[in-house]
């Protein structure tokens, strides 16, 4: 059998129904089988938003898609979206063409080698040079990708490997089974005495709880044992908003005040599925305190990565949280005296701008009042993903999809689609001026299979976080204005909205936002909401959790 025609069997098996990509000379061999088979395939018009795509695609749904591309420069324009897959432990199949066996490493056209390149930034990589490797690599790489911390695995395939025939039967193929690791019950048993001990004890629910489809236990687990919780940026949506113990985010960015300010009051974090990195914990002297920590993590090398918690659990989270319910009977329930609700009403930052320009703030109000859980949203990097983290709300896990770790402009619209074409539901991309040029052509892909992705751009027609960061930190401003971007004469987002294919309007007037998201979606169309904001709104941040500065306008 063609060793193409074997790989597209093996992807069949695997559960891929969906494929994001750009055919090459060097990919073509396997495209030929792409087009004989069941599964769905998604052209887009840049390589690494084909990566963007079958990421957003796993943070909606929980399943796999794969990415497509020829070799050269298109496979290194995959690098930079399987390296933000990577590090929010998103799983993706990244396959790519390549030049024939023979001209390996002799500079032929579009020769290099990916397997290295995206080494660094991937959970593993493979080229194959033996086609009869094929049916087991395949096999190894969906294992790596699913099992433990998931993460985008590549296989490269050279072009005579994927003319190449092999003797095999696909009906054959089995794909291998993985058991995640369960918790040491005697340190769940200490765990518990640890909460019992404490006086203010939280639950911090990371990430890896949303991956372990483990919402829902983690919650009853805050209930049981009366503790409040804290999510981090990839679990929001965790906990629904109004719960009495949701204490919101905690972070020097996308954290909130109620967050950081409950965090400061603790003195036993219990951390499942998260990574304490640096944009959640800030001053690490700060977070750490004199606090005890608890920290469960499916992957070993991540406890005690940032600093050494005082009991460290290796275990899936979903495993973890059963065995501390099903021990919880030994564990006294927290009489932590705190309301919640009210704190989470007291410390709230200020929506309810009436101001033109335009008060991003406001825009995120009208946001959450327009469409409720009724979206999933994705959004990239920079000052609006900051505002987006703060005053964005979700009740539901999958719901908000943040480039997390890599911080990612040109992210926002290809994950949008793939996350509409894995859930049906409507998604939005919300993004700022400047990040709306990185991956704009993306548009046209969904126009083309009448997605009808909003990109909501909150246009403040600078380089908002640097401004704020060369303000604060430096003392200057230079090279970060771009007053173009709301001068129509020069720069019109309507009209480049349009002229890929989608329904397209500004708003100048808060009071208007809401009236034209309704028109946007009525369209039937993607669309660009292009709303004109005030550029010199700075984003409450700070160095440390005690020294979030808030700005009140």
């Amino acid at each position: 059998m063609n060793v193409s025609q074997v790989i597209v069997k093996i992807l069949e098996r695997e559960g891929i129904t969906d494929a994001f990509g750009i055919p090459g000379a060097g990919i073509n061999g396997l495209y030929k089988y792409m087009a004989e088979s069941k599964i769905r395939h998604y052209t887009h018009r840049h390589e690494e938003c084909c990566v963007h795509a079958a990421g957003g695609y796993f943070r909606a749904s929980g399943r796999m898609a794969a990415a497509l591309c020829t070799s050269g420069p298109g496979a290194t324009n995959f690098v930079t979206g399987i390296y933000t897959c990577n590090i929010d432990s998103i799983p993706v199949i990244a396959i790519t063409g390549q030049a024939v066996r023979a001209q390996l490493g002799l500079d032929a056209f579009q020769c290099v080698d990916i397997a290295k390149i995206a080494a660094p930034v991937a959970k593993r990589t493979w080229q194959i040079t033996e086609p009869e490797k094929v049916p087991e690599i395949f096999r190894e790489a969906f294992l790596t990708a699913r099992s433990g911390k998931p993460g985008p695995v590549l296989i490269d395939l050279p072009l005579d490997v994927q003319n190449a025939d092999i003797d095999y039967d696909p009906d054959t193929y089995v794909p291998a089974s993985y058991d995640a690791p369960a918790p040491d019950m005697d340190k769940i048993r200490q765990a518990l005495d640890m909460i019992s001990a404490a006086k203010k004890p939280l639950l911090l629910m990371g990430g890896g709880v949303i991956l372990a489809g483990a919402e829902k236990e983690c919650v009853r687990l805050a209930e049981t044992l009366n503790m409040p919780v804290i999510t981090t940026y990839m679990a929001k949506g965790g906990i629904p908003i109004d719960h009495p113990l949701n204490a919101g985010h905690c972070g020097i960015q996308v954290g909130q005040p109620i967050g950081n300010h409950v965090f400061l009051e603790s003195d036993l974090v219990l951390g499942i599925g998260c990574r304490f990195t640096d944009r959640h914990t800030g001053d690490i002297k700060v977070y750490r305190g004199d606090r005890k920590f608890i920290h469960i993590n499916i992957e070993p090398s991540e406890i005690g990565k940032i600093f050494q918690p005082d009991l460290g659990i290796v275990a899936d989270a979903k495993k973890a949280i059963n065995a501390l319910l099903a021990e919880a009977g030994r564990a006294k329930k927290s009489d932590w005296d705190i309301d919640v609700p009210t704190l989470r009403k007291k410390l709230a930052r200020k929506t309810d701008y009436d101001c033109k320009p335009i008060n991003p703030h406001r825009v995120m109000a009208e946001l959450n009042k327009y469409f409720g859980d009724n979206a999933i949203f994705t959004t990239g990097c920079g000052i609006t993903q900051i505002w987006s983290g703060q005053l964005q709300e979700t009740n539901v896990p999958r719901n908000y999809l943040p480039s997390g770790g890599a911080g990612c402009l040109g992210y926002d619209i290809p994950a949008a689609f793939g996350a509409a074409i894995a859930t049906g539901k409507q998604s939005v991309a919300v993004m700022g001026d400047f990040g709306f040029t990185f991956h704009v052509q993306e548009l046209a892909v969904c126009a083309k299979n009448k997605i009808p992705v909003i990109v909501v751009v909150v246009n403040n027609a600078y380089l908002g976080l640097i401004r704020q960061n060369q303000k604060y930190a430096y003392g200057y401003e230079y090279a970060v204005e771009m007053a173009e971007n709301q001068n129509h004469d020069m720069i019109d987002y309507v009209k480049v909205g349009e002229g890929l294919g989608c329904y397209a309007e500004r708003v100048f007037d808060p009071n208007e936002i809401s009236a034209a998201l309704k028109r946007a979606q009525e369209s039937g169309k993607p669309a660009v909401i292009d709303v004109i904001c005030d550029p010199k709104v700075d984003c409450s941040m700070g160095a440390s959790l005690a020294n979030v500065r808030e700005f009140v306008y």
